[in-house]
């Protein structure tokens, strides 16, 4: 049975996510999953947000400045669905947000910022180690259809495939280590949002576009993303990401 266009992008990202060098970047792992996830499958958007050893929820990555904006208004609010998948082990199916949904049942404080912001339904599968649940990927949608059952399942094998990646490479110092490693991820967030400002008032383009450039450069030539953000956000960086005088 001949594989299509999608199914071989599928098998690609898979092993993508799956396969790091010893000295891989965490953050750079989720936004990837992040990014496979919001060409793959079904979606408007996707991000994800990770749990430090405290139990607390933190926005780690986003597609796209609206989804920042639900997972970061979820963490102020203290209530969502992404936040309550980042603590449990169970795949959260598409649940809608209009008046008297589901979704208006559950999170009665979020769901006007989730209508406001044009969301039809949000999904969220777990990242999970063999010990506990250390985040959720977000899956957003903006219109219909919603994302299908099967997409979902593509949505847990790469969750997988990168939570894979964590347990391949801390074998020896298990979760301790993985959450350490999430949490530096946190903290590298924070560089990557300065570099989008200052590309966005550099350029004059949306900090969606801002931060595209920036990630594109870093893949192009397989620089890790917290570096060159780094490097970016303190007025340094490479020409290309500099106005031409």
């Amino acid at each position: 049975m001949p594989a299509t266009e999608r199914e071989a992008c599928i098998a690609e990202a898979t092993a993508d996510l799956a396969n790091r060098a010893a000295d891989f970047d965490a953050l750079d792992l989720l936004h990837d999953l992040t990014y496979h996830a919001n060409v793959l499958l079904r979606v408007q958007s996707a991000g994800t947000t990770v749990v430090d050893d405290r139990g607390e929820v933190h926005y780690a990555t986003a597609s796209d400045e609206r989804c920042r904006g639900l997972e970061e208004v979820q963490v102020e609010l203290g209530e969502g669905p992404c936040l309550d998948i980042a603590r449990t082990n169970a795949v959260l199916p598409p649940i809608g947000f209009c008046a008297g949904s589901p979704g208006e049942e559950h999170w009665p404080r979020f769901a006007p910022h989730a209508r406001e912001a044009g969301v039809v339904a949000i999904a969220a599968v777990p990242l999970r180690t063999s010990d506990t649940t250390v985040g959720a990927l977000n899956l957003v949608n903006t219109g219909q259809p919603v994302i299908p059952v099967t997409d979902l399942r593509i949505a847990q094998a790469f969750t997988e495939a990168a939570m894979g990646c964590f347990a391949h490479h801390h074998r020896v110092n298990g979760l301790k280590q993985v959450v350490s490693q999430l949490e530096g991820a946190l903290h590298s967030r924070v560089a990557i949002e300065q570099a989008k400002g200052v590309l966005s008032e550099r350029f004059h383009i949306p900090l969606d576009e801002a931060f595209a450039r920036l990630r594109g450069y870093a893949r192009s030539r397989s620089l890790k993303l917290r570096a060159l953000a780094n490097d970016v956000a303190h007025g340094r960086g490479p020409s290309e990401l500099h106005l031409q005088r």
